[in-house]
């Protein structure tokens, strides 16, 4: 085990994977961002790195884009098909998730677009909830691709200048900068329209008559 470890902080292992991954081609790329969207901790940014060290930045790209989007559409249509009343009931016990859940439900769209746009946004939520919301498979799907063209682009950029932030850590700074402003003001919007959907739900609430004894 010790021996991997050491393996595995070696430049010849890295060069070795990205030059076998590289020969595999297409499928390879593609299944690589396909496995995200069924183990969200894995991180997005390190398949996306892979696959444009590998492939170059443009096909690297493509093919993170392509195998990130078959995977959340996958994902998408199973929780519709077989997840209903099981994930409902979580969703109804966390509020700031619920609140999530009646902004994608109201507006389609939109929000799936917006918080697919973040780099870092756990892309299995949203899936779920816009399966959940009863959102059609077309307006999801035109979402998703769009969105997933903002951050894997993000995501690619920051993962073929790896490199060059070591050797100029104020480029490394200034993205990081960037990105967790983005992040800060996509979280700034996100907690408005919670804020906007919890007060609509309460007024629904206070809408409905009370039942008779």
């Amino acid at each position: 085990m010790i021996e991997w470890f050491k393996e595995l902080m070696t430049l010849g292992y890295w060069t070795d994977m990205l030059n076998q991954i590289s020969s595999m081609g297409m499928f390879a790329g593609v299944g690589l961002a396909m496995i995200e969207a069924f183990f969200p901790p894995l991180p997005l940014i390190l398949f996306v790195t892979i696959n444009v060290m590998a492939f170059g930045f443009w096909t690297g790209y493509l093919y993170s884009w392509l195998g990130s989007c078959i995977g959340s559409i996958i994902v998408f249509l199973v929780i519709k098909k077989f997840g209903q009343k099981r994930f409902q009931q979580k969703i109804a016990k966390n509020e700031k998730i619920y609140n999530i859940f009646n902004w994608i439900k109201d507006k389609g769209f939109t929000p799936i677009f917006f918080l697919l746009t973040f780099p870092f946004t756990p892309s299995i939520v949203v899936c779920g909830l816009a399966a959940l919301a009863g959102i059609k498979n077309r307006e999801y799907i035109s979402a998703l691709v769009l969105g997933k063209l903002i951050m894997i682009f993000s995501l690619s950029f920051i993962g073929f200048n790896i490199r060059a932030f070591v050797e100029k850590p104020l480029k490394s700074i200034l993205l990081i900068s960037i990105t967790f402003a983005i992040s800060l003001i996509g979280k700034k919007v996100i907690k408005l329209f919670e804020k906007k959907y919890e007060k609509k739900t309460s007024t629904k609430n206070e809408k409905l008559p009370a039942k008779a004894a």
